[in-house]
């Protein structure tokens, strides 16, 4: 119920700025994520995911140099995991954690100086498919398997955001983000799901993307 409020909330609150606004530009933006989830187990061994966002944004003036940019982003988030057994002769494990997830965020944008801002604002993302597509070897036998997550998952993300933008000529822009989740994306799992994910992993993503101002 408490997630279900935050993302009506971040709605109503993009929906109320833009009653107000005087001039709004709308926008496609494209880029890479490099992304991991926080993880304790120390026997694994854990790296970042690279991943695809897309989508669209609007940016709204508030104010002298102070601005909100809501935007709808398709988003490929998740880790990677790998583990070998020194004890045991070929031996290992390599797993992907793939995340799909449709995000909204809300930033708030203050230019420091023309084309430059800096931004921050929260983030609700809506979980579209999780998946752990593995490959473990156990005295050279090998097993490729596609495990479905999406039962094992919380299916809202909410977390902030925190980056830097530059716009050029009004309307090509870049810009670079760091996210973090606040809530966890897996549930408190007891059924079988070959031991990689536990109930603490949270989101981490680092972003770069490009995006084009209409007129």
């Amino acid at each position: 119920m408490k997630k279900s409020k935050l993302i009506v909330c971040a709605l109503l609150m993009c929906a109320g700025v833009m009653a107000q606004t005087e001039k709004v530009k709308l926008g496609v933006k494209a880029g890479l994520n490099v992304s991991s989830l926080t993880f304790d187990e120390n026997e694994l061994d854990s790296s970042s995911k690279n991943g695809f966002t897309a989508g669209l944004m609007a940016e709204i003036p508030l104010a002298k140099n102070f601005l909100v940019q809501p935007e709808l982003l398709y988003s490929q988030q998740g880790m990677k995991l790998s583990y070998s057994d020194p004890e045991v002769e070929n031996s290992h494990y390599k797993s992907t954690i793939a995340l799909n997830y449709i995000n909204i965020p809300v930033m708030l944008k203050y230019y420091v100086v023309k084309g430059l801002s800096l931004q921050a604002g929260p983030q609700v993302g809506i979980l579209l498919k999780a998946n752990n597509k593995y490959q473990d070897n156990f005295l050279g036998y090998d097993n490729h398997e596609k495990m479905d997550l999406k039962e094992y998952s919380n299916g809202i993300d909410a977390s902030v955001n925190f980056g830097i933008g530059y716009q050029f000529i009004d309307k090509l822009y870049v810009d670079a983000r760091y996210n973090m989740s606040y809530n966890n994306v897996f549930k408190d799992v007891t059924a079988n799901t070959n031991y990689v994910i536990n109930s603490d992993m949270k989101n981490r993503i680092f972003q770069i993307t490009v995006g084009y101002f209409f007129k």
